[in-house]
């Protein structure tokens, strides 16, 4: 029996977040992954016990050691790579660990909460004297005891019984009542518990799982199978980037794969971007897999989602398919982590742990030995540049499945569109080949990246677009004040009246909405079916499949999106895709603009000929000479790696350098900006000690965020970027130290993240 026990503290307080050390009473049997009550400072709090121990670290005195109060499970709760992983998960992302231990582990989520419960009857002597004695509590103790459970919470028992502090402290003095902790759980709860206590279930050697395959793959798509499956067989960590182009059947490579690896007794996870798209990919592996295959994401309720992981520990289900958040199932036998469309921002999570998924997997595989599988037709220049330098497998498929290819590209200058009258937001040439579509039955999608936040000035006669002369980021323009702001290094100009560039007067404030295009091209083709594609369209669960049946269906000629229509979307009846104007997502005020462009191009393109007949893609744009734009156009990602990759080389942008952000909130302006300063000065004092001063670290900003007011809040950011991660988070925790002991701190909200994917 162990004597000490090494206690994480589940409290959101950043001074108390750190593991601390408890001796053991010897009526407690504990196990490492038990969530125990503790003392901490005045209070009792829950903890998770990470470690066990007969002798204590150097420096710790076990005289004044409090002890574990209570057990709140008999049976040891979180596997212990989990509780490692949430460790990582609190450090690498610069959060609170009991934030990290909520995200790995939902069955943490139970709270502590103080009882009364009475020690006497109502027929005690004693108590039926108290009728005449005390009334007010007299009138306690009866409703006290007759409480159904004979017991009420502290707050409740305050409230029903109208008595005071003072009177409860003097029941409790004169033992008639007594407090107790207890640890509230629901009965999800309970039955994933009692699936931890039995263990999985599923053997582990020669499973037969896949049902009867009725499809052949081919010599490409076999290529990949055996390529990953060599990794799998090494039996050690490893990451695959299957670098495929857009039908090239990337989807059913993952479909192999985890067939094989359930054969060989194994566990699988499979993450898609968005949340919309977990049912129709899950449709399709049920086909195959049947009940074995379970969605998880945080858009399901709490009740079914305990219920789900009940049946993941229990081995009842053993291929998850999810977003990201899925990352995280307690598969028993994991072996496989596959990331589709891994280059999409949505694996990032906004909220604290600011995780990404393909890092929390590429963790995961390092814990269990397993492979990452990264696919996409457009990775991540992360994940390019990785494959390039030999730090992660690469496999490329190169040709569409079938008799379908690549669709022809066209690119149209709305400067001369412009110049020829059409003031139109559809250039002539997609109008003629929507046109087209229309006459021969068949179906056409047209994109608008909709930021509308992001407006940016540009010139319609000649493309330019005004840019920071520091950063090389587009401007963007706020209404309030009347000027465009960089995000990054806040450099600020007004507006200009004509064009710097080449002085016209049509130089205007660029931002368009999917509705107006929508409403656009009903007045264009009054008698045409129209559906539309987006946030405000999609808000109830079943509104995105629901829209895309009708389109599958053929209700619709033309479907009118955002980026959701670049996901994972397949219409054998579309042979026309329309960019409506690149430039949205071109001049975004962040340094992956041009790598969002060409990704996004290239997504949307891939909708268009994905089956025998052939396909075009039309995209309207400004800047037609921009390499992003032509490297799209000619399906050319190497091209557009090497070339971008020497601009964040030059910038000193991630891949070569590590980014931490700090966004600051609070009510009022003035004190969003008197506390950005303040921690801006406050890093700056960081910069002239000599650990930080003769390093790569550089200081960007304080400056405005993108969105500068968000629900009542002002927000302001600071960014700071190096070489080394560990160095530059040491270098942020010494500013905020520094920043937290002035009274500029005072009220100021700080979020704080690791490489984020947006401005």
């Amino acid at each position: 029996m162990f004597r000490y026990a090494e206690v994480l503290v589940d409290v959101a307080n950043r001074r108390l977040d750190q593991s601390y050390h408890y001796s053991i009473p010897e009526h407690l049997s504990i196990k490492s992954g038990m969530r125990v009550l503790i003392p901490l400072q005045n209070r009792k709090v829950q903890g998770l016990v990470v470690n066990l121990m007969n002798h204590l670290p150097e420096g710790l005195d076990s005289i004044n050691l409090k002890p574990v109060l209570e057990i709140a499970e008999r049976d040891s709760l979180v596997p212990e790579d989990l509780i490692e992983l949430a460790q990582w998960l609190a450090q690498t992302t610069v959060c609170s660990v009991a934030q990290s231990l909520h995200t790995v582990w939902p069955l943490l989520k139970g709270k502590v909460e103080e009882w009364i419960v009475p020690l006497a009857t109502m027929e005690d002597t004693d108590i039926q004297a108290l009728q005449w004695l005390d009334s007010e509590a007299f009138r306690a103790l009866t409703v006290l005891n007759r409480a159904r459970k004979k017991a009420i919470p502290l707050k409740t028992f305050l409230k029903r019984a109208d008595v005071t502090q003072g009177m409860l402290e003097k029941l409790l003095k004169q033992g008639w009542v007594k407090k107790e902790v207890r640890f509230l759980t629901t009965r999800e709860d309970s039955s994933l518990k009692q699936s931890i206590a039995e263990g999985p279930k599923h053997e582990t050697k020669n499973v037969e799982t896949s049902r009867d395959r009725t499809y052949e793959l081919t010599r490409e798509q076999s290529s990949a199978v055996q390529g990953v499956l060599s990794s799998l067989e090494e039996g050690a960590s490893q990451t695959v980037l299957l670098h495929g182009v857009t039908g090239s059947g990337k989807t059913a490579v993952y479909r192999e794969l985890i067939a094989q690896v359930l054969a060989q007794g194994g566990d699988a996870i499979l993450l898609v971007p968005e949340i919309s798209l977990t049912s129709q990919v899950a449709r399709y592996f049920e086909s195959q897999f049947g009940e074995q295959v379970i969605i998880l994401h945080s858009g399901i309720r709490q009740r079914d989602k305990m219920k789900a992981w009940a049946d993941i520990v229990s081995g009842n289900k053993r291929i998850v398919i999810g977003a990201r958040s899925a990352v995280f199932a307690p598969l028993p036998n994991l072996r496989l982590i596959i990331l589709d469309e891994e280059h999409d921002g949505a694996y990032k999570q906004d909220e604290n742990p600011k995780y990404h998924a393909r890092d929390v997997a590429r963790k995961r595989m390092d814990q269990l030995k397993g492979v990452v599988l990264l696919g996409s037709a457009t990775p991540s220049l992360e994940a390019y540049a990785a494959a390039q330098s030999g730090k992660i497998r690469m496999i490329t498929m190169t040709s569409r499945i079938g008799k379908s290819v690549l669709p022809t590209v066209e690119i149209v200058d709305m400067r001369e569109e412009l110049r020829q009258g059409n003031r139109s937001i559809f250039s002539l040439t997609l109008q003629q080949k929507l046109q087209e579509r229309l006459v021969r039955g068949e179906q056409a999608m047209l994109f608008l990246n909709r930021r509308g936040y992001s407006t940016f000035v540009i010139c319609r006669d000649c493309g330019y677009v005004v840019s920071c002369s520091n950063c090389e980021i587009a401007l963007t323009y706020h209404t309030q004040g009347q000027a465009m702001r960089c995000h990054y290094c806040d450099h600020q100009e007004l507006p200009p009246h004509t064009c710097p560039n080449c002085k016209s007067r049509f130089i205007r404030f660029f931002g368009q909405g999917t509705q107006r295009v929508e409403e656009e091209l009903q007045g264009l083709l009054p008698e045409v079916p129209i559906l539309r594609l987006d946030f405000d369209t999609t808000r109830s669960a079943e509104g995105h499949n629901i829209i895309l049946n009708k389109f599958r269906r053929q209700e619709a000629s033309i479907l009118v999106g955002t980026q959701m229509m670049a996901k994972g979307l397949d219409f054998p009846n579309v042979t026309l895709v329309g960019v409506i104007a690149a430039d949205q997502t071109l001049n975004m005020p962040d340094f992956r603009a041009r790598e969002r462009t060409f990704q996004l191009l290239t997504q949307v393109a891939g909708r268009a000929g994905r089956s025998t007949k052939p396909g075009e893609v039309v995209i309207q744009t400004y800047s037609p000479h921009d390499s992003a734009i032509l490297r799209a156009s000619h399906h050319d990602f190497e091209g557009f790696f090497w070339e971008e990759i020497r601009y964040r080389k030059e910038r000193k942008y991630p891949p070569y350098t590590h980014i931490l952000r700090v966004l600051l909130l609070h009510e009022k302006e003035d004190r969003v900006i008197k506390g950005a300063n303040e921690l801006g000065a406050c890093l700056q004092q960081g910069m002239r000690e000599p650990k930080f001063g003769n390093t790569d670290l550089d200081i960007l900003g304080p400056a405005p965020a993108v969105l500068v007011r968000l629900r009542n809040q002002w927000r302001w950011q600071i960014s700071v970027k190096g070489k080394r991660q560990d160095l530059l988070r040491e270098f942020l925790h010494q500013g905020v130290q520094r920043f937290f002991r002035s009274s500029a701190s005072n009220g100021i909200i700080l979020n704080i993240e690791v490489d984020p994917l947006s401005s």
